[in-house]
């Protein structure tokens, strides 16, 4: 046994006036009584109250020398080694991923988890400094203190989440705090870790892990709707039979029965769904160890049309190339037309108005050189164009003939794309939430509209300009950023979570990435522009490929590799002598009032 404070012993002292109290002389007075009878005792008094006499037997001068013990021994605080943790220096890691949310353990592995965790801190020695830190998508540290009570509150707030654990990033953030060698590190989690740190010790919380999961949804349009299919996967070697559902928007489109073997994965499809859902859910009513993967959401892209103000003087390979977009209804102009406004897309073609609109997008073909989106520096004969890797070139070969070009001064807002001899000629970028292209030759002087990637590469312009009318990334998994795209006539923006909060998050433009997703569920993305509004939606789901697998069923190469070196710490039983103390005053009483 030893003791965190050794030096409350001297505290054994407060039991020399204890004895001396039965030692020393009780002080009496003399008195005259009319009888003799009480000779005998007040004999026996004095005996007893003779100084410095030997110490005869007394149930209570032992009683309160036992209290005095105990409680000597309470603020000595003693503890008893065990293979635990030991150390100035300890780092708690805490996985709060989706997984941990499982019911095989107990309540759940993540309250399992912080059970063991408040049980260690309870017995570390007051010396020793914690780092309390959690790991999901991002690790953050909640705590870095000697203090078990603050440890104890900031471990009892810490909720669990549905994102990924990333314990690599967790460890490379525990490399950046350059520690000392003789720190610990405990990782309470219910996965594997590949190559876990030298001293670093992972606690797996993990049981039966009975899971069954919709991995991925995904629809196709067709004449007679829209055809939905949705894959299951059975996780576990148990099988499973139960309900698959299918809802719309809310609403319940199908029911059907479903049976799964162990470890299978099955397609179910559903046919004949109205094409104007915005929302799918689909849903497996089977009881598992994991609830939070038997739902899944998926966003229907509804494609609306967009209204595009063609200017140019007679481009007719420009004009087909956007007509053939069944989802833009053309607009054509031979002249620059100033105060425009009501088109999701403004394609100018060598021509440019003093003011520019201020609600749609922007493509710039042959821009004049002097412009207010982006100044022309020079100009050059086409030589070897150099393309960057850009969603704009996909599938796009630039094996073109050009006659001239025109170098473009790059503004802080735009990224340049294309090159020519190192010069560039083509930019992109977003301005007040408006996209720009700007390309820097004119087409009428290239071979580049008889080439069939022509047309590709302008359905893919209109693709990147006219995103902004619906969101372009619909689907996360919860816990990750997201970029809201915004209309750029869009005055306030709001996110409205799964649980129905509303928040505002524009103004001031441009708007940063949403980090609020933590719930599973449908986002709903509102954008007002005077009396008029506009939805959109993204969901976040759970990855289901790192967090559904909870039976920690691992090949050989992605076993854990715990670090064997035992780990210890203090079993504190204070506590002990403290009950013990207020047994022994229970007993003195009794004697006490006994006569003894």
């Amino acid at each position: 046994m030893k003791f965190y404070s050794p030096l409350s012993f001297f505290y054994l002292l407060a039991g020399v006036p204890i004895i001396l109290m039965y030692l020393l002389k009780k002080q009496h007075k003399e008195k005259k009584v009319p009888s003799t009878y009480l000779w005998e005792k007040a004999l026996r008094d004095m005996e007893a109250n003779k100084p410095w006499q030997k110490l005869r037997k007394n149930i209570l001068l032992f009683l309160q020398l036992l209290i005095t013990l105990c409680v000597v021994l309470f603020l000595a605080n003693p503890y008893i080694l065990s293979t635990k943790a030991h150390g100035e220096n300890i780092i708690i890691m805490l996985d709060k991923s989706a997984s941990m949310q499982s019911v095989d353990v107990g309540e759940s592995r993540f309250n399992t988890a912080k059970e063991e965790i408040e049980r260690l801190i309870n017995d570390l020695s007051p010396n020793t400094y914690v780092t309390l830190m959690t790991v999901e998508n991002t690790s953050q540290i909640v705590a870095k203190t000697k203090d078990k009570g603050l440890l104890k509150r900031k471990l009892k707030d810490i909720q669990v989440g549905n994102g990924s654990d990333h314990v690599e990033e967790a460890m490379k953030m525990i490399k950046a705090m350059r520690q000392d060698k003789n720190h610990k590190i405990i990782y309470y989690t219910d996965k594997g870790v590949l190559k876990p740190l030298s001293n670093m010790m992972v606690k797996n919380i993990r049981g039966d892990g009975r899971n069954i999961a919709i991995e991925n949804i995904s629809h196709t349009m067709d004449e007679e709707g829209m055809s939905v299919l949705i894959n299951v996967t059975n996780f576990s070697d148990e099988a499973f039979k139960g309900d698959l559902l299918l809802y719309t928007d809310n609403n319940i489109f199908d029911i059907v029965a479903i049976e799964l073997k162990g470890k299978e994965k099955k397609p179910y499809y559903f046919r004949k769904i109205p094409k104007e859902v915005n929302v799918l859910k689909a849903e497996v009513d089977i009881e598992d160890s994991l609830k939070v993967d038997n739902i899944r959401y998926h966003v229907v892209h509804t494609n609306p049309s967009s209204k595009v103000l063609l200017t140019s003087k007679q481009n007719i390979f420009l004009e087909k190339a956007i007509a053939i977009n069944k989802n833009v209804n053309l607009y054509k102009s031979n002249e620059a037309l100033e105060d425009l406004s009501g088109y999701d897309l403004y394609v100018y073609d060598g021509l440019l108005p003093k003011n520019l609109p201020k609600d749609g997008n922007i493509i710039l073909f042959n821009p004049p050189t002097d412009n207010s989106i982006s100044r022309v520096k020079g100009k050059g004969q086409g030589g070897r164009l150099k393309q960057e890797n850009d969603s704009l070139f996909t599938s796009v070969d630039f094996d073109f003939t050009v006659g001239e070009v025109k170098e473009l001064v790059v503004p802080k807002w735009a990224k340049p794309i294309l090159f020519s001899e190192d010069e560039p000629i083509m930019i992109k970028g977003k301005k007040d939430n408006q996209k720009i292209v700007v390309v820097g030759f004119d087409l009428h002087n290239t071979d580049f509209p008889l080439k069939v990637d022509f047309p590709i590469f302008i359905q893919n312009l209109l693709e990147e300009a006219l995103s902004l009318n619906r969101q372009e990334k619909t689907e996360i998994v919860a816990g990750n950023y997201i970029d809201i795209d915004v209309l750029p006539k869009s005055e306030e923006v709001f996110v409205k979570s799964p649980k129905g909060e509303e928040l505002k998050i524009g103004p001031p433009f441009p708007i940063y990435p949403f980090k609020d997703t933590h719930e599973v569920g449908v986002y709903t993305i509102k954008q007002r522009y005077g009396e008029e509004q506009f939805e959109n939606y993204f969901v976040a789901n759970i990855d289901t490929k790192k967090e559904s697998d909870i039976s920690f069923v691992h090949e050989d190469k992605n076993k854990t590799e715990e670090n064997k070196e035992p780990i210890k710490a203090g079993r504190n039983f204070k506590n002990i002598f403290l009950w013990i103390v207020l047994i022994l005053l229970l007993v003195e009483w009794v004697v006490y009032h006994r006569g003894h």
